[in-house]
């Protein structure tokens, strides 16, 4: 892992910065890779992005749209390697997937994108190191992360909440194994009613609770700004009716992430100059040159849900805030 002054004409214009538009080099092309990967030891399948530089005299965001230009398709190949006390026990060949869709909105090549691929169980005792070999050059770019193990929320430790408090509350987590930092999540969840069609819909709210991650294993927060972010997030809608649901009606989601996934986020901030003279954070290496970028790092989540309090129920259904927004009890929808 290591620290370097970041100076990157095409590659980070269309992934990390917003550089400018239109480049002119003549210096010959250097493989160059940006890779991203987060593992998670809950999900069955885990996926991997890598990117390749690209050299052109043309508009770059443009040239990002082009979907050839982006990858290295089957000129490389993936392995993901286990080790258990510094020993490699197993290696797996990664397979490619273009099954899931990237957003459209962004500034590279959508909605189809090249995903590397694997379904092997994920253990957080072990560390996993990814190698990806380009087949033509020999050149290898190497990434290794420890797994986050899991994590428990201790408070609030009742089955119920009160969002109608204004003083200060705490959620309290216990350490996971391997993480260095934790992203604290809330979600409202409630059910919208058509008053049309009676199709009913779950919906769910969410906000970070920490502005990012934080390293300590409680974070303080007002229980009744969630009601005002009730308030100002869901839109006024004459169409339909909302309901509380019974249970599950407020989660907290805690995120913990180890130390890669700390750093980078910590350090990759978007920058509006073509050169940024900033520290970036990688852990991805390659012994023959530094035109590696990115991060391969671990992360993994647990959420509690809880039921509101009468009175917090009566704030959302009656509050002169809320009222607007056509909130009903979970007892009162229909079957």
């Amino acid at each position: 892992m290591r620290y370097f002054h970041f100076f990157l004409a095409c590659l980070t214009a269309v992934l990390l910065t917003a550089c400018s538009k239109d480049f002119n080099s003549n210096a010959p092309y250097k493989d160059a890779t940006i890779v991203y990967g987060i593992i998670n030891a809950d999900d069955g399948v885990q996926y991997v992005k890598i990117y390749k530089g690209f050299l052109t005299n043309e508009n770059a965001y443009d040239v990002a749209q082009i979907y050839d230009s982006l990858y290295y398709f089957d000129k490389i190949t993936v392995d993901l390697e286990e080790y258990s006390n510094g020993r490699k026990i197993n290696t797996w060949r990664l397979d490619t997937t273009t099954a899931i869709p990237r957003d459209i909105n962004g500034d590279m090549s959508a909605p189809k994108q090249l995903l590397y691929v694997i379904d092997q169980p994920i253990d957080s005792s072990k560390t996993y190191k990814l190698v990806i070999t380009n087949k033509e050059t020999g050149r290898v770019v190497t990434a290794e992360t420890t797994i986050v193990g899991k994590t428990i929320i201790s408070s609030p430790a009742t089955q119920t909440v009160d969002i109608t408090h204004t003083t200060a509350n705490s959620i309290k987590y216990k350490a996971a194994e391997n993480a260095s930092a934790y992203i604290i999540v809330q979600m409202f969840n409630y059910i919208e009613k058509n008053k049309i069609t009676g199709a009913t819909t779950i919906k769910t709210l969410r906000r970070n609770l920490t502005p990012g991650p934080v390293i300590t294993t409680s974070f303080q927060f007002v229980p009744y700004s969630l009601y005002e972010y009730i308030c100002s997030s869901i839109p006024v809608d004459g169409t339909v009716d909302r309901y509380l649901l019974l249970d599950s009606c407020v989660c907290y989601e805690v995120w913990a992430v180890n130390e890669p996934y700390y750093n980078y986020v910590q350090t990759s901030t978007i920058s509006s100059s073509v050169v940024m003279d900033h520290l970036v954070y990688t852990n991805i290496e390659c012994e023959d040159d530094d035109l590696v970028f990115g991060f391969f790092g671990s992360r993994r989540s647990t959420r509690n849900g809880y039921r509101l309090n009468p009175n917090s129920q009566d704030l959302i259904v009656k509050g002169s805030n809320s009222r607007k927004l056509n909130f009903h009890y979970w007892y009162d929808l229909e079957d």
